[in-house]
């Protein structure tokens, strides 16, 4: 499944990956509280829906953003804004420099990848566990925990993604034409 999405992804002009990212970074910051929240997102690689146009918006809207960094089998969450220094990091992903934090108990909102997301909230990731490893200390957002976001193309909203006993359910899934709120209804179109 991995492998078909990531074909899938490649073969997407770039023109139109541009035009999803907008409107994928419209809808989301369109799903999020007004007022300004601590909000994780992450840099997109190629082929992903688009974080630029998303962290600037989010940044633009006074939230608080916060990017991960590698380290070693660990995600580390570096507050950024639109000064920042970057780097190629591991696996040749852009991330930020300096310090980070690894637990997310700062966090309000995690909006993170997945190659597909069921209607259940399910995530497939890319299969690396960095997102499985970060998510295992954070709180349910019934308790008080963070609001979990997968952002993908409107075509990887599956009716069934496969799953371990260690892969956490996302809390909503935006795409570039509706936001969902997972095991209920569509939010809005």
């Amino acid at each position: 499944m991995r492998t078909l999405i990531r074909e899938h992804r490649r073969a997407r002009p770039v023109d139109v990956q541009s035009e999803l990212a907008e409107q994928i970074a419209a809808r989301a910051v369109a799903f999020l509280p007004d007022e300004p929240r601590d909000v994780t997102c992450y840099s997109s690689i190629a082929g992903e829906p688009g974080t630029g146009p998303l962290i600037a918006r989010l940044l633009a809207a006074g939230h608080r953003v916060w990017l991960p960094r590698i380290v070693g089998p660990l995600l580390a969450w570096v507050r950024v804004d639109a000064d920042s220094a970057f780097e190629i990091g591991p696996m040749g992903i852009r991330q930020p420099v300096g310090q980070g934090v690894e637990a997310l108990a700062f966090a309000d909102v995690v909006l993170l990848p997945a190659l597909a997301v069921d209607r259940f909230g399910r995530r497939l990731g890319q299969g690396g566990g960095f997102y499985d490893r970060a998510l295992a200390g954070a709180a349910p957002l019934a308790d008080g925990g963070p609001l979990l976001v997968a952002l993908v193309y409107d075509d990887e909203v599956l009716d069934e993604v496969p799953t371990e006993g260690h892969d956490r359910p996302v809390d909503a899934v935006v795409t570039p034409a509706r936001t969902l709120r997972t095991g209920r209804s569509v939010l809005a179109d």
